[in-house]
């Protein structure tokens, strides 16, 4: 996730605890401590090729080395001290595994008398962008030690590979970051979703309406987009949020068109997470690795990265709630169709991740002749597609008075 992302409430939130808990100014302490030999219990690997998250659980905490080779195959190298590997179940001195995203696949052996070495073989360039170790929370978690991969050029992977770290470099002028708007065309593939009497269905009407909010958004010049799917593919819920979270993202939105039993019932409604989904989040984090940024910082004591990070999710979930309430607002103002009391809460799974607000927009009913000719119609559509655009540029606008008056 982007560092700049992290909204200026929580930074003072932060400060403000952190003073309160006589930890203003914490002394520097190493990441993680010398340990005896342990047992390495999973490598897990995900990622779409875009960015590519790499975790490694232990039963102890081990102190690791990662380092890049381009000697023949592109390598990341993860040193540690010498281990037991125990994947799956099955100990035994070496083995490998497939990959994914910008892994291909993975080879672990004993390396020497002392030391054990994971071997990460690329399928791309890529680089290390992140790396950080994580203590367990409770007696079902393990030691996690996690790299965050990134796609580079070949050129970057040499220089990165060449080791050339001779001195602490300046810091570049920070360039304003544009938001990042991440669109979540529903169903795809073999999920077709809705139909509506004619035979459209809802997989085609969320993807070519989403594209067209895609082009309105770069129209403006002021975002970054990215969608979920391009074309009609299936994509798990659990990946689509992944990979919101894994490009950084600061708007989720997902465009659903409903079915209802009656073919009189039209208009469209905004989702965001209710109290039921909120439980949800937590199982959703530890199956998926969904890491906060706050809880990255091992110099901190745990109870304070835990207060942070559900300061992090309320803010998200209060964030979430008034996007929701301006694309309402919009919608109407745009003459689109909606239903009465059209904000609502569900429990829906793209609406789980902790830090990236989020909505789920059910364009209208497939199932009501009035609201399938809209969503089809070039012209009529594009009063829901500004609609959202404007919803949009008002929450932007909205955080940045708020950033303007700390």
């Amino acid at each position: 996730m982007h560092p700049e992302r992290a909204q200026t409430v929580v930074r003072v939130w932060l400060l403000t605890l952190l003073s309160a808990l006589g930890l203003g100014v914490l002394a520097t302490a190493p990441a993680v401590a010398d340990p005896p030999a342990g047992r390495v219990l999973s490598v897990r690997i995900g990622g779409e090729g875009s960015a590519t998250r790499v975790v490694v659980e232990s039963d102890v905490a081990l102190k690791y080395h990662v380092f890049l080779l381009a000697a023949g195959t592109q390598r990341v190298v993860i040193d540690l001290p010498r281990v037991r590997w125990s994947l799956s179940g099955l100990t035994s001195q070496s083995g490998s595994g497939k990959g994914s995203g910008v892994v291909a696949g993975y080879r672990y052996a004993q390396n020497t008398a002392t030391t054990s070495r994971l071997v990460l073989d690329l399928a791309k360039p890529a680089i290390v962008a992140r790396e950080f170790v994580l203590a367990p929370k409770s007696k079902d978690e393990h030691h996690r030690i996690v790299l965050d991969l990134d796609p580079a050029s070949a050129e970057a992977f040499a220089e990165a590979a060449g080791g050339d770290n001779s001195g602490p470099q300046p810091v570049a002028q920070q360039i304003a970051r544009k938001p990042l708007i991440v669109i979540d065309p529903g169903h795809g593939g073999k999920d077709p979703g809705a139909s509506s009497k004619s035979g459209l269905q809802e997989k085609d009407i969320t993807l070519a309406i989403a594209t067209q909010l895609r082009d309105e958004l770069l129209g403006s010049k002021r975002y970054d987009v990215a969608m979920t799917r391009s074309t009609d593919i299936f994509i798990e819920l659990e990946d689509r949020v992944t990979k919101a979270r894994n490009l950084g993202a600061d708007l989720f939105i997902a465009l659903h068109a409903d079915a209802g039993a009656k073919p009189s019932v039209s208009g469209a409604s905004v989702y965001t997470l209710s109290s039921e989904g909120e439980k949800r989040v937590d199982g959703a984090r530890k199956q998926n690795d969904w890491i906060l940024d706050v809880e990255v910082d091992s110099s901190r004591p745990e109870m304070v990265n835990q207060i942070l990070a559900d300061l992090v999710q309320r803010e998200t979930k209060n964030q979430s709630a008034r996007f929701a309430q301006m694309l309402a607002g919009s919608l109407a103002e745009a003459e689109w169709p909606t239903l009465q009391n059209t904000h609502r809460k569900r429990g829906f799974y793209v609406l789980l991740s902790p830090d990236v607000p989020a909505a789920l927009l059910e364009m209208g009913f497939m199932t009501n002749e009035a609201d399938a000719a809209a969503m089809t119609s070039e012209r009529k559509r594009k009063k829901l597609v500004q609609g959202v655009a404007h919803a949009i540029d008002q929450f932007f606008d909205s955080q940045t008075r708020i950033v303007a008056a700390k």
